[in-house]
């Protein structure tokens, strides 16, 4: 009950200082997640249940304007409209999942979530550079990166070092077509 009288005039003051929606709905989603939680902290349990919820719908899959190498370019969530072929020059009409927009793309890579087996240092895997955790629609929503495993030392915490910074493999992504 102390938590709660607590939590409330900060939620109001988090909602009157948030003059930006994306803030406003982080702060009160935080706040909720960690009462749901039951407890004033956002601890593992809030992570955890995030982690399992945020995946792909089916259909979606990761694409990019790069040309070259596929390692250390930027990557976002699409569903194929026209697939790549010797008529489109090899490139895939596509429609990105964050605002809606039409573009053509030079690469389209299929992916899963990564399990701790993946995880081996020198296998290639997708990642949220910005994000220790995240939420389900974000997950689907940002923008990605292709590295490789640089360290496992931290695996049995739920973490590996990608392009020499640590992230929480839950939220990692493991191609599943050949990588450039």
């Amino acid at each position: 009950m102390k938590s709660i009288k607590f939590l409330l005039p900060l939620l109001a003051a988090l909602l009157i200082l948030g003059s930006c929606e994306t803030l406003a709905s982080g702060a009160l989603s935080g706040a909720l997640s960690s009462i749901g939680a039951g407890s004033g902290s956002s601890g593992s349990v809030g992570t955890a249940a995030t982690a399992a919820a945020a995946d792909f719908q089916s259909g979606e899959v990761l694409v990019s304007t790069a040309v070259g190498s596929m390692i250390n370019q930027y990557f976002y969530v699409a569903r194929v409209l026209t697939p790549a072929s010797a008529a489109t020059k090899n490139q895939a009409e596509v429609v990105a999942v964050s605002d809606g927009s039409k573009e053509w793309v030079n690469y389209v890579i299929n992916s899963r979530k990564a399990a701790k087996a993946d995880m081996i240092v020198g296998n290639p895997v997708f990642y949220l550079h910005t994000w220790d955790t995240i939420g389900s629609d974000n997950y689907r929503k940002d923008t990605w990166l292709l590295g490789y495993i640089t360290s496992t030392e931290e695996l049995y915490k739920g973490r590996v070092e990608v392009a020499g910074d640590s992230y929480v493999v839950e939220y990692l992504r493991v191609p599943t077509d050949p990588v450039k």
